[in-house]
């Protein structure tokens, strides 16, 4: 299953970045050599921009800076869409260790801690 298969391949890798703009460089190499399928900065609405949008509707959304509560309210209004099938949250904040939620508006969320930038 893609999920499961981003959600353990993401944190095998070490991310060098000083901003979320070069991390989605990273990223983006990462799902490219593994075959994985996305559009990235994909513009789904006015108030959503999908960091990356994979083949079946799942969504990688990555956070190094703000908040557990705004990344949440994100997640919810991405799980409330009818073209999202599951959002997968990429974070290098602390908060990122546990999973906090396992499903919102019936869809899969799964978070994945990377460690911190290098720089």
């Amino acid at each position: 299953m893609l999920l499961r298969c981003v959600v353990e391949l993401l944190p095998r890798f070490a991310y060098r970045f000083s901003s979320e703009a070069i991390l989605h460089k990273g990223m983006a190499q990462v799902l490219a050599d593994a075959g994985i399928e996305f559009e990235h900065e994909l513009v789904a609405g006015p108030k959503d921009r999908f960091d990356f949008l994979l083949p079946g509707g799942i969504v990688i959304e990555a956070k190094v800076r703000g908040s557990m509560s705004a990344a949440l309210e994100q997640l919810r209004r991405y799980a409330a869409r009818d073209d999202v099938s599951a959002v997968v949250l990429v974070t290098t904040r602390y908060w990122g260790r546990a999973q906090l939620v396992d499903e919102l508006n019936g869809k899969p969320i799964r978070m994945v801690k990377l460690q911190g930038d290098a720089f």
